[in-house]
């Protein structure tokens, strides 16, 4: 089995990063952080299928952690933490949200460790508080190699 078929899919249609063209995967779970590694296990599988490599995986699966972190504090108790995976190649887009009663004032904190590790791991963040939602968007690209 080759490095680029470690699915163990081999040739079937649909399952190389090649065919990724826009897809949409969404995933709820409930807002308790012993589910956040679920979210974070389907950001890196799903990060390989967007052929970023091993160590943009790594980023992105710490950079959703730290993503639900900020925001499981800020949850309406019994509700879902979602995720909305968009996949392109050589990109992945990750909304994490949850449902908030003050998600029109609330912010993630941005002073503390969580904040700063996101920042640097992802290649950009975007924080949205409306409609009774938090949410925080993590993308990450693939770097490429300097010469």
């Amino acid at each position: 089995m080759s490095e680029r078929d470690s699915d163990g899919l081999g040739d079937l249609p649909g399952t190389s990063g090649a065919d990724v063209d826009h897809d949409v995967v969404d995933i709820s779970v409930p807002a308790r952080g012993v589910f956040v590694a679920t979210l974070r296990l389907a950001a890196t599988s799903l990060g390989a299928r967007c052929d970023l490599t091993v160590d943009d995986i790594d980023d992105l699966g710490l950079a959703v952690d730290e993503a639900c972190a900020l925001l499981l504090p800020h949850a309406t108790p019994d509700t879902t933490l979602a995720a909305h995976f968009e996949l392109e190649s050589g990109s992945l887009t990750v909304e994490t949200s949850v449902h908030a009663p003050d998600a029109d004032s609330a912010s993630p904190d941005r002073e503390g460790f969580a904040w700063s590790l996101l920042s640097a791991l992802a290649t950009k963040v975007e924080v949205d508080g409306s409609g009774g939602t938090l949410s925080i968007t993590v993308t990450k690209r693939r770097e490429t190699a300097s010469a």
